[in-house]
This record gives structure tokens, C-alpha cells and sequence, in this order.
């Protein structure tokens, strides 16, 4: 490892899936946010259907991490370690959340 690699921020990609939104934020160590980026499952009515939500952070994930990955101008090898949100929140979306980070 040259001197140049020690130079290099370290970027922390973190998703958030507790409820209603599925989010992707990239972060340096610098504590610099470089993007923030979500998507929000709107039920038709009535309140937040756990399995919708889940199908919603499903279908959108990739796209939110790609357009966070874009606003940080920055590509996913250049990702050193990924967070995810735990809970409290809806088990379905804490799981897929927690699914996606380690892929």
C-alpha cells in the first residue's frame, strides 16, 4: 500500500428502511454527508401495510443507492463499510434493509 491509499476518505454507504421509507446516505470520514437520497411508500389508504412497504424498498433499493452513489460522485468500490438501521421500526423493512447491506 503506497502513501496515496492512506490518503483516501473512507466512505460509509448507511440505508434506512424502519417504516414508510427506504433511504441511502454516504458519509466520510470527515463526517462530510455527500448524499442523501430516499424514496417514500405512500399507501393508496389507510395506514403503513408492513408487506407494501417491504415490496416498495424492494423495487426501489437499487435505485436510491445508484442515485446516492451519483449525487456522492463516487462509485461503490470506493464504499469502505456499509450500516444499516436496526430498529425500532417494521420487521419486514428492518429485514430487507439489513438483507441488502450485506450484499
Amino acid at each position: 500500500m503506497d502513501n496515496n491509499e492512506f490518503k483516501k476518505s473512507i466512505n460509509c454507504l448507511g440505508l434506512e428502511g424502519t417504516a414508510h421509507t427506504l433511504g441511502a446516505g454516504i458519509v466520510n470520514d470527515k463526517g462530510v454527508v455527500l448524499s442523501n437520497v430516499w424514496d417514500e411508500y405512500i399507501p393508496l389508504r389507510g395506514g403503513i401495510h408492513p408487506r407494501e412497504a417491504a415490496q416498495h424498498h424492494a423495487a426501489v433499493i437499487k435505485k436510491v443507492i445508484r442515485s446516492a452513489l451519483e449525487k456522492a460522485n463516487i462509485s461503490m468500490r470506493e464504499i469502505n463499510l456499509v450500516a444499516f438501521s436496526q430498529g425500532p421500526g417494521l420487521s419486514k423493512g428492518l429485514s430487507f434493509v439489513s438483507l441488502e447491506g450485506l450484499v
